[in-house]
């Protein structure tokens, strides 16, 4: 039952039952003296007990010097996200990017791996490169992106990293979140940042859409397709992201990559029928574009205005995300990454409509956009309206039926009844059923938008998340308990 603390050398009891029930009072006193010391020399500097952090360094531990696991104290502090004690290593001379740990990395990427973002702004601005490689080849920007961290990541290239820089094995970030991220926020998140889905590997020669389709990773290859990814890239075995999804056995992929190249075949031959009809007219367009770009002095206003509105979204884009992140606005629950702004309380980013929407309620495929804080009272009525038109519809089907309709039950029975309606007018019975079903989806959702209004005061998209948290934690929590009021 003892050991040797790897950091003081003293011995420690680590079995409590032993301590209570072998050991006599004395003796426990005197381990217990012993483990205090261990905790006094190892503890503080380790998880940054500030006072006595600074008492040991000013009777002469050298901040730079690493433990027994090559691991410096600015890589505690920063792996803890103590910014007192960061700040205070740096004035004592600790060295922003020294190595350690078995990674052999540097304290800002511990704090990228944590996603403590404001401790990886704080040693940016002591000066920390994060084009470093740790001992797996990933640079900061690509830690960010292997650990969901989306705010970090964007800080990281407001700060000027390059969304195409590869690894040390030649990958970029996009190829890292096709291959090992399942889910599509990463991946998008990079596609809307510039990133290149044609950019290959120093290795294989593989592309995104190759890393997605081993991977198996459905959402980014979708994700990868609608960018314009080649489905005709070869790697350096000629392989085509097909073939290696005949490899993987996924049938899914098969389908997928196969009905796009059959769509931008379809497209491409629409596209040179139109070009050659119109080739003429497009080769001036060209030269004519092409000179009014290269002679700057040209006083083409619009194109200078063009140039000038894309440029200054990018700058104004980037400083928001600084100004955001320096300000400690920049977080996960109120950034989005993909609009790059911060959202308001009850804002949901939307996939399908690109664009975040105040108290979403769902994407609505009836009306092929998002409901939300501005439209939700029409959603309402217009799922009234419908279900007054189906009854209104019900009620004109029974009255032609009743009118002109020889219909007796108690003689014909229920087929027989069902054969009559049929025979007296089919195209009626159509109109009958498909309003049946029009309205039973509507009410049904109109007394459920009704209920969460009235009683619950939550959107559909809210009660789904806070249901699934309390399933997470198994806490049974009345959703009448509103977190938003």
């Amino acid at each position: 039952h003892l050991t040797v603390c790897q950091y003081c050398g003293n011995h420690v009891y680590t079995c409590c039952r032993f301590l209570s029930h072998s050991l006599n009072i004395s003796l426990v006193v005197i381990i217990i003296g012993v483990l205090i010391k261990c905790l006094s020399l190892c503890d503080p500097l380790r998880f940054g007990i500030l006072e006595r952090c600074k008492e040991l360094v000013e009777a002469g531990y050298d901040v730079r010097q690493p433990d027994k696991e090559n691991v410096t104290l600015l890589h505690w502090a920063a792996i803890n996200s103590r910014s007192e004690l960061v700040k205070y290593y740096i004035s004592k001379g600790s060295i922003v990017d020294q190595l350690g740990g078995d990674l052999n990395s540097t304290p800002l990427h511990w704090a990228i791996r944590q996603g403590h973002l404001p401790m990886v702004i704080q040693l940016m601005r002591y000066g920390a490169d994060p084009s470093i490689a740790d001992g797996e080849g990933y640079r900061a920007l690509h830690l960010a992106i292997l650990f969901q961290h989306m705010a970090i990541a964007a800080y990281l290239m407001a700060k000027g990293q390059e969304v195409e820089g590869p690894d040390c094995n030649g990958q970029t970030p996009l190829m890292l979140a096709a291959q090992k991220i399942i889910g599509p926020e990463p991946t998008n998140f990079l596609i809307k940042n510039n990133a290149s889905v044609s950019a290959v590997d120093k290795v294989n020669r593989n592309t995104p859409l190759h890393c997605a389709v081993l991977a198996g990773n459905v959402d980014a290859a979708h994700i990868l397709l609608e960018a314009g990814a080649s489905i005709d890239a070869e790697n350096i075995n000629g392989h085509t992201p097909i073939d290696l999804a005949h490899q993987v056995h996924s049938p899914l992929l098969i389908h997928m990559l196969n009905h796009v190249k059959q769509e931008r075949i379809r497209s491409n031959s629409r596209c040179l029928r139109i070009v050659n009809r119109y080739r003429f007219l497009l080769c001036t367009a060209m030269f004519g574009s092409v000179g009014a770009i290269v002679d700057m002095n040209s006083e083409s206003w619009l194109l200078k205005g063009i140039l000038l509105a894309c440029r200054s979204c990018v700058c104004l884009r980037c400083q928001n995300v600084l100004v955001l992140a320096e300000s400690g606005c920049l977080e996960p629950r109120i950034f989005c990454t993909s609009c790059m702004i911060k959202k308001p309380m009850r804002t949901s980013h939307c996939f399908q409509c690109d664009c975040c929407v105040a108290k979403q309620d769902h994407h609505s495929i009836w009306t092929n956009g998002c409901i939300g804080a501005r439209n939700h009272y029409y959603f309402v009525l217009f799922l009234l309206s419908l279900v007054l038109m189906g009854a209104w519809m019900f009620y004109g089907c029974l009255t032609y039926w009743l009118t002109h309709c020889v219909l007796h039950y108690e003689e014909q029975g229920l087929w027989g009844v069902v054969s009559a309606l049929v025979s007296c007018s089919p195209w009626l019975l159509t109109i009958f059923f498909l309003a049946f079903y029009h309205t039973c989806w509507s009410g049904l959702t109109l007394l459920l938008q009704l209920y969460q209004i009235a009683f619950l005061g939550l959107t559909t998209a809210e009660r789904t998340s806070l249901t699934l948290h309390q399933r997470k934690l198994r806490q049974s929590v009345s959703l009448r308990q509103n977190p938003y009021k």
